[in-house]
């Protein structure tokens, strides 16, 4: 990924910045990954703005309509698959930074 460290580095800023609400509680951990549900929406949308050319033209080639409709199917499912675990994922470094800010001990 062109744009993976400037990820990091802004769930580490939110775990910085919003280390009173980003705690290993439910809410701390909802609240996470709303926050990485937001933040990778982005990151899938330039996932899928430079895929797209390539994706229109490997279409071009199904054999019918309905190779089409599936491979156009398997793509969202793809980067949806792609969002949920980006998301789950960055979640957790929010906590992890929020934790290193707080010293590891719950306020």
């Amino acid at each position: 990924m062109r744009y993976h460290f400037w990820y990091v580095l802004i769930h580490i800023g939110l775990g910085v910045v919003g280390y009173q609400y980003f705690t290993f509680t439910n809410i701390g951990g909802i609240y996470a990954f709303g926050a990485a549900l937001i933040v990778q929406a982005y990151a899938i949308y330039e996932i899928h703005r430079d895929a797209k050319p390539k994706f229109d033209a490997s279409l071009q080639s199904a054999e019918s309509f309905r190779a089409a409709e599936e491979m156009k199917t398997d793509y969202r499912k793809r980067l949806g698959r792609l969002w949920l675990t980006r998301s789950c994922m960055y979640a957790l470094l929010t906590l992890l930074s929020t934790m290193a800010v707080r010293g590891g001990v719950e306020q």
